[in-house]
């Protein structure tokens, strides 16, 4: 398949606009032949959204139109690199770009949001050839091979590509007054999100745009490239009006669902080119389900998904899914304790189970049952509607016989029914031994001691910083488990602007950065923490990389004293490499050693006689 794609990328950068177009349209059209389910998926969100209001032959026109244009946007994006500035500008007409400029006028940046409609893709290409300086923030793809053309291709144009969850890069962004583009339309379930009002139903959508907004001042503006004829109108809009209101959760809500009424106006304006075979609606609330939606049963909660509006599996032809894979990867064809911290709406039990109740601020004790105090939560007020009761600003502290856990949110959603706690908002637990938990949102099973998130997740201590995506773990963080997307920073110093620690006494300021595939999983109570499925260890004196990576930590400072590194050991200096199964890795002073049979392969140096591989403890010489 790959192969296929790349050869459709060399026919079409080949081809002038016109029999590109002509290209894409094609394809678009046998796509929408041969991929059955998609065309049923389509046709019955189109149903959902319009109702009666288009007929049976009406949707079937608008869904072979949406096959149509993404087989455009396919062959599009695959010509863009080859496309000059002037070329670019001359196909495309702009209306509102006085809202653009008098929005950077603040000096605040601006978070351009758009919508998977017409050719979103050529947005921030465009703004640049105009002059306008920003970046796009992009969700990881399933295919690499196709994220990096891209990445590559919005790079080679000037517009770097930020990472979901890069929140202190997109700060940096738009504190330089620049631009940061954003595709949020989608019902993208792992991140944190709230449900608004979407062609008349609830529709999951993410708060991240709402929150960088009230975090950093920047106006949101939506923008859309609409295709017309054989051309494009891009339209900007003027700034989405930031809530009045002291309460930050309304004002999530209320400027997502701003912004998401300006999108579903264009998409009912141009129906024919929105990717109408997302789930949009699989996300429904949990008030719908039988019980409060949990995405991870044993330690989370998240609404339920919709089986109404999952996508089938589709059989396609492998040359068919290589011309146009590059756009299916886009759119994505503790010990128990005695009571929970529900006791806020026992207080008013009188009224009845369905009001509303409001509670002032409070303070809860939990004991065990020899009387030791197990953890005391705090509230600035609460209220109660059904089996929910909201704390405002819970402040919790948990005892344990080694260590003292501190726990705080901006606010903090209880289910009475199953003692689930969904925290939300700038969520952080640290602990007496000076460890540090921050996401934005986390799920906590009390009854269980348990805590689970699907979002990013940043862990830090005097010496280290841990970032990934999703974790599970107990409440006082003796063992925890990172998911996906892990990176250690031990010793950060000065390097990473987001910390505030400086280097351990003695050390060098060096940082060393571990990365992996993952699960990471942290054991406090035993210090070892493992790295699992392609580590890669960046010492400044080479790379290492393993199939796993079992970290011993120092107890006072939670760092890494050594690691052993087991499978496909490889280390990297320069030009020269060394191979084994085994080897002992010590950061604090670069050294490796190789343990078992180890091969080397060493290359001559170009401004020695001699070469020598030297890292750290390892060095050999020919």
């Amino acid at each position: 398949m790959y192969f296929g794609f790349q050869g459709l990328r060399r026919i079409t950068q080949a081809l002038p606009w016109r029999m590109v177009r002509a290209l894409g349209g094609s394809l678009g059209l046998l796509a929408y032949t041969l991929l059955r389910s998609q065309r049923r998926l389509t046709g019955r969100h189109l149903a959902h959204a319009f109702g009666d209001s288009l007929s049976a032959s009406q949707r079937t026109r608008v869904a072979r139109q949406v096959f149509v244009n993404l087989g455009r946007i396919a062959v599009e994006w695959l010509r863009l690199p080859r496309m000059s500035a002037r070329e670019l500008q001359s196909l495309v007409a702009c209306e509102g770009l006085e809202h653009l400029r008098e929005a950077l006028a603040k000096g605040k940046g601006a978070i351009a949001i758009t919508a998977h409609l017409g050719n979103w893709e050529m947005i921030p290409l465009y703004l640049k050839s105009l002059g306008f300086e920003g970046g796009v923030l992009a969700r990881r793809l399933r295919y690499p091979e196709y994220e990096s053309f891209l990445i590559s291709m919005r790079g080679a144009k000037g517009v770097p590509t930020f990472v979901r969850g890069s929140v202190k890069e997109v700060a940096k962004l738009l504190r330089a007054n620049h631009i940061i583009g954003v595709l949020p339309d989608q019902d993208i379930d792992s991140l944190e999100g709230v449900f608004v009002t979407f062609f008349g139903h609830p529709a999951y959508t993410p708060v991240g745009p709402a929150a960088i907004s009230l975090m950093t001042g920047s106006p949101i503006l939506p923008c859309f490239m609409i295709r017309d004829g054989e051309r494009f109108r891009l339209i900007i809009e003027a700034p989405v009006a930031v809530p009045q209101t002291v309460d930050r959760t309304e004002a999530l809500m209320r400027l997502t669902q701003a912004w998401s009424s300006v999108v579903e106006s264009y998409v009912r304006r141009y129906p024919e080119q929105w990717v109408w075979m997302h789930r949009r609606w699989k996300t429904q609330p949990a008030e719908r389900s039988s019980e409060l939606g949990i995405r991870n049963a044993e330690f989370g909660t998240k609404p339920i998904p919709n089986s109404e509006f999952r996508t089938p599996n589709c059989a396609v032809s492998a040359w068919l899914v290589a011309c146009c894979l590059s756009l299916v990867a886009t759119v994505g064809c503790g010990k128990p304790v005695s009571q929970a911290p529900t006791e806020p709406a026992a207080t008013a039990q009188a009224a009845d189970d369905t009001a509303d109740q409001q509670l002032s601020a409070f303070t809860l004790t939990s004991h065990s049952a020899d009387g030791t105090k197990r953890w005391e939560l705090s509230g600035q007020g609460a209220s109660r509607y059904g089996n929910v009761v909201t704390v405002l600003k819970p402040d919790g502290v948990g005892y344990d016989q080694t260590r003292t856990s501190y726990l705080r949110a901006s606010a903090a959603q209880v289910n009475q029914t199953n003692r689930h706690v969904r925290l939300e908002h700038n969520v952080t637990i640290h602990t007496s031994d000076g460890l540090w938990l921050t996401a934005p949102v986390l799920h906590w099973i009390p009854d269980e001691n348990l805590m689970a998130t699907d979002d990013p997740v940043r862990i830090e201590t005097d010496h280290m910083v841990v970032r990934g995506r999703g974790a599970k773990g107990f409440a006082q963080l003796k063992q925890a488990v990172l998911f996906d997307d892990i990176e250690m920073v031990l010793n950060p110093g000065d390097h990473d602007p987001g910390v505030t620690t400086r280097p351990a006494s003695g050390g060098t300021g060096k940082h060393v950065t571990i990365t992996c595939d993952g699960p990471l999983t942290f054991d406090y109570e035993r210090n070892v923490a493992t790295f699992e499925q392609n580590v890669h260890v960046n010492d400044p004196n080479g790379d290492l990389y393993s199939d796993k990576l079992v970290a011993y930590l120092d107890q006072a400072s939670h760092t890494v004293r050594y690691a052993e590194a087991i499978g496909r050991v490889r280390i990297v200096q320069h030009q020269n490499t060394a191979h084994s199964e085994r080897a002992i890795y010590e950061p604090a002073i670069g050294k490796i050693t190789l343990v078992g049979q180890p091969s080397l392969l060493v290359y001559p140096s170009e401004e020695r006689g001699s070469s020598t591989l030297s890292f750290g403890g390892l060095a050999e010489s020919r």
